[in-house]
C-alpha cells in the first residue's frame, strides 16, 4: 500500500508540473526573440517536431480513451478512494488549468514567427505533451491497481517473480532444451554401462548455422559458376598477383625518384642517355655546346674537371650549381631521375673529341682517387697542369 500511494503522488506531482509548463508556455509563447538565433533551424526539423507533437496526440488521447472506459467501469471511484486524501479534488483544478493554458497558448502571434522561434515553441509543446502523457500512464497504472485489489496484486507479483528471465528465455529458445522434469518423455530405450540417451532434438542456432550455409553455398555457386557475377578463385589470384606486381612497380617508381648524391649511380641504359641528351640540349648546351666540347662553360669532354669528374660529383654539381660562377642549381627546375640521367649522359660524352673542343680546365680526374665525402662545389677553377692532380670539389 505505502508503494502504490507514492506511486499515485508522484503521478499527481507529474501532472502538477505538466500543467505550470503549460501555463508558462502560454505566457511567454508570444515573447519575441532576440534577433541573432542561437542555433539555425531548418523547416525540416520543425516538420519533425510537429510529427512528433502529432504523436505525442495521438497516444495522449488513446490513453484518454482507456481513462474513460476505466472511469465508466468504477475505475476513478476505487482510485479516488484508494487516495483517501485532499488530492482527489485536485484532478478537475489540474484539467481546467490545462484548459485554460491551451487557450491562452492558442492566440495567434500578431506577426509570423522564423524557424528558431517556431523550434522553440514546439520543443516547449513537447515537453508538455511528454509531462501530460507520463502523468496519464501514471494515473493509468494506479487505477489498474486499484481495480484488481491487494488479493490481484499478489498474484501478479508472484507470477512475475516466477516468471524466467530473458537470458533463461533466450537460451531456451536456442537450444530447446527439455527440463528436467520432461526427460523421461525423449529417454530413448537403450542403455549402455548405465549410460541411457536422450532422444534431444537439434538446437535452433545450428540449424541456422546449416542452412545459412546451404543457402550461402546456392548464392556462390549461381553467381560463380552460373552468371559469373563474381570471380572465381583463380581469376582472383591472378588479380590480386597483378595489382601487387603493380603496387611493387610504383613502389620502385617512388624510389627511383628519392635518388640524392649519396645514393647515384651511373646509368647505362639507352633509353635514360636518351632522356638525358633532350635535358642537357634543353638546359645545359646554351653554356657547354651540343656535343659538350664548352663555350662559356668548360669542357666535358676530356679528362680534366673542376669539381669532380664521378656520377656523385657530376649530380651535385648539377644539383647545387657552382657558387660565385654561371653554374646554377638545378635541383628546384628538374626531378632527381633527371638530374641523374643529365650526369649520366654527360659522363658518357667522355672521349668524343668533339671539334672545336675547348682546352681543359681543371685538375685530371682519377677515379680511384674521388674522395669518400661530398660537399657543395665551390669555385675551384685552376688551369690544367703538367703534373696530374687529384680531383676536388
Amino acid at each position: 500500500m505505502s508503494a502504490e500511494k507514492n506511486h499515485i503522488q508522484r503521478a499527481f506531482t507529474v501532472l502538477a508540473f505538466a500543467t505550470v509548463g503549460t501555463t508558462l508556455l502560454a505566457q511567454g509563447a508570444t515573447t519575441p526573440a532576440s534577433s541573432e538565433p542561437f542555433v539555425a533551424v531548418t523547416s525540416t526539423v520543425n516538420y519533425a517536431m510537429v510529427a512528433l507533437a502529432v504523436v505525442q496526440v495521438v497516444m495522449i488521447l488513446a490513453l484518454s480513451g482507456i481513462l474513460r472506459t476505466l472511469s465508466d467501469a468504477g475505475g476513478w471511484k476505487k482510485y479516488l478512494a484508494s487516495k483517501r486524501g485532499p488530492l482527489a479534488v485536485l484532478i478537475p483544478a489540474f484539467l481546467l488549468l490545462a484548459n485554460e493554458a491551451s487557450a491562452q497558448a492558442y492566440q495567434p502571434p500578431s506577426k509570423g514567427l522564423s524557424n528558431e522561434q517556431l523550434f522553440l515553441v514546439l520543443v516547449l509543446a513537447n515537453v508538455v505533451l511528454f509531462i501530460l502523457l507520463m502523468a496519464q500512464i501514471n494515473v493509468l497504472r494506479g487505477m489498474t491497481k486499484a481495480m484488481l485489489g491487494e488479493e490481484a496484486q499478489e498474484l501478479v507479483a508472484a507470477a512475475e517473480q516466477a516468471r524466467p528471465s530473458w537470458v533463461d528465455d533466450v537460451l531456451k529458445r536456442l537450444t530447446r532444451r527439455k527440463p528436467m522434469e520432461q526427460e523421461q518423455d525423449i529417454l530413448m530405450h537403450h542403455e549402455y554401462d548405465g549410460i541411457r540417451e536422450l532422444d534431444n532434438v537439434l538446437p535452433p542456432w545450428w540449424l541456422w548455422l546449416f542452412y545459412g550455409c546451404v543457402i550461402w553455398g546456392v548464392v556462390y555457386l549461381v553467381n560463380v559458376h552460373v552468371i559469373d557475377l563474381w570471380p572465381q578463385q583463380r581469376q582472383e589470384y591472378d588479380n590480386e598477383m597483378t595489382q601487387a606486381k603493380a603496387d611493387v612497380e610504383a613502389y620502385l617508381a617512388a624510389q627511383k625518384s628519392q635518388v640524392d648524391e649519396m645514393t647515384v649511380t651511373l646509368l647505362t641504359d639507352a633509353g635514360e642517355l636518351s632522356k638525358g641528351a633532350d635535358l642537357f640540349k634543353t638546359n645545359c648546351a646554351t653554356c657547354h655546346g651540343q656535343l659538350g666540347e664548352g663555350t662559356a662553360g668548360p669542357n666535358l669532354t676530356d679528362d680534366y674537371w673542376l669539381h669532380g669528374g664521378g656520377i656523385k660529383e657530376v649530380f651535385t654539381t648539377v644539383k647545387y650549381g657552382v657558387q660565385g660562377k654561371a653554374m646554377r642549381a638545378w635541383k628546384d627546375d628538374l626531378k632527381p631521375t633527371e638530374m641523374q640521367a643529365v650526369a649520366s649522359y654527360v659522363l658518357s660524352l667522355r672521349g668524343t673529341n668533339p671539334p672545336n673542343a675547348k682546352a681543359p680546365e681543371g685538375p685530371l680526374w682519377q677515379a680511384v682517387a674521388a674522395p669518400d665525402s661530398l660537399a657543395v662545389p665551390a669555385d675551384t677553377t685552376h688551369k690544367a697542369a703538367d703534373t696530374t692532380g687529384v680531383a676536388t670539389l
